[in-house]
């Protein structure tokens, strides 16, 4: 038997997928993409939460140096970047939302710095502020 004869015989013989078939497979792969990115949504917003948290801190802390060492209480964010305790890119939280520093009546830390959260809004449920408010 001549090759090519051998060959078409063998094509002849395959059967390829159905159009039923190719349909069932796409729509399985839309479900676990589905899936996956709610998933992968929800962990993105816990981790700029967790993001935010970690920067309050760490500009609350900064305010607190500032006040140690000048004795003062920091006006703004932005006289913590001028005098160099944090960088610019500190400014603002992972919503791009500039953090908020509020003189209060304490001797351990008298500044309170706030990240206004996914609402961007002041007083939400979502605030996240170091010390915590009452």
């Amino acid at each position: 038997m001549n090759p090519r004869a051998h060959m078409r015989a063998k094509l002849a013989n395959q059967r390829g997928m159905t159009l039923v078939e190719i349909m069932v497979v796409i729509a399985i792969i839309g479900i676990v993409t589905t899936a996956i990115g709610f998933a992968v949504v929800g962990y993105m917003s816990d981790a700029r939460i967790e993001s935010a948290r970690m920067q309050v801190k760490k500009v609350s802390a900064a305010a607190a140096q500032y006040y140690r060492s000048t004795g003062e209480v920091p006006s703004s964010v932005d006289a913590l970047v001028d005098r160099k305790y944090i960088k610019k890119a500190d400014k603002k939280d992972p919503w791009k939302t500039e953090l908020s520093l509020e003189s209060i009546e304490s001797p351990d830390q008298p500044v309170r710095v706030c990240s206004f959260g996914a609402d961007m809004k002041s007083g939400g449920d979502d605030d996240i502020c170091d010390p915590e408010q009452d």
